[in-house]
């Protein structure tokens, strides 16, 4: 297959510190990962066309982003990516592991995969050829040996944080390539309105072995009453627990 057809996701991101607009890192690499593949591959988003981080990607290499349908907060943008890839019918659908903003769980492409009926293959580092129907591709996790496996097509495939780093953006191309917003239905995500949602609460310093009132020296030799009762006392003097009355 010397011509796939490549489509890549891309979300709107947001930068961690100063929360300005900005492409998602992950979908960055699925984006480079795409280029390398295909000199112009097919670019959805599913939000708002004046986003300026997607002018970003644009920067990249696109000529042009498809922005289907507007997204606000509390939008299902599965269904209506998922109606759209079966009309374009790709060999490959390339994505990141998760959004910069939203709910940013990574579900998105094993939710797609499941719903097109075709495979989907996560952590892929690189895409080394496509030939017979098949992608082979290297599988890559931080501190694991890489894997090189053979995945039929299609299939939807997640870029890992190994992948190749994108490539240097182009000031001219981002000004020049163009955002093509469509009509899209985005459906409402009932399930996830149905959510109680909470602030994060700082999580308890963790406790170490051997951290009794200030002494390290581990806790070996005793016999279960004397070890009952220096965990008591060091729970005691953490302020873990409390004497009844206090």
């Amino acid at each position: 297959m010397s011509d796939p057809k490549v489509v890549v996701l891309l979300s709107a991101g947001i930068h961690p510190v100063s929360g300005r607009a900005r492409m998602a890192p992950g979908d960055a690499r699925a984006l480079e990962m795409a280029l390398r593949l295909s000199p112009h591959p097919i670019a959805l988003h599913v939000g708002d066309s004046s986003n300026t981080g997607l002018r970003d990607y644009l920067g990249m290499g696109l000529d042009t982003i498809e922005v289907i349908g507007t997204w606000t907060d509390g939008d299902d943008i599965v269904p209506t990516l998922g109606e759209r890839l079966s009309q374009l019918n790709p060999d490959l659908v390339l994505t990141g592991m998760a959004a910069d903003a939203g709910e940013a769980s990574g579900m998105v492409p094993y939710l797609l995969a499941h719903g097109l009926g075709i495979r989907h293959v996560s952590s892929i580092a690189s895409i080394d050829a496509i030939e017979a129907g098949e992608a082979i591709v290297v599988q890559a996790y931080r501190g694991a040996p890489r894997r090189r496996l053979a995945v039929s097509l299609p299939a939807v495939i997640s870029a890992s944080e190994l992948a190749p780093a994108p490539r240097a953006r182009a000031f001219a191309r981002s000004r020049r390539g163009t955002l093509h917003a469509t009509i899209g239905i985005v459906a409402k995500d009932h399930e996830a309105a149905s959510w109680t949602r909470t602030p994060a609460r700082r999580r308890p310093k963790k406790i170490t072995a051997g951290q009794v009132s200030g002494d390290s020296a581990p806790l070996v030799g005793l016999t279960p009453n004397e070890a009952a009762h220096r965990i008591l006392d060091f729970l005691r003097d953490k302020n873990i627990i409390q004497e009844s009355g206090q």
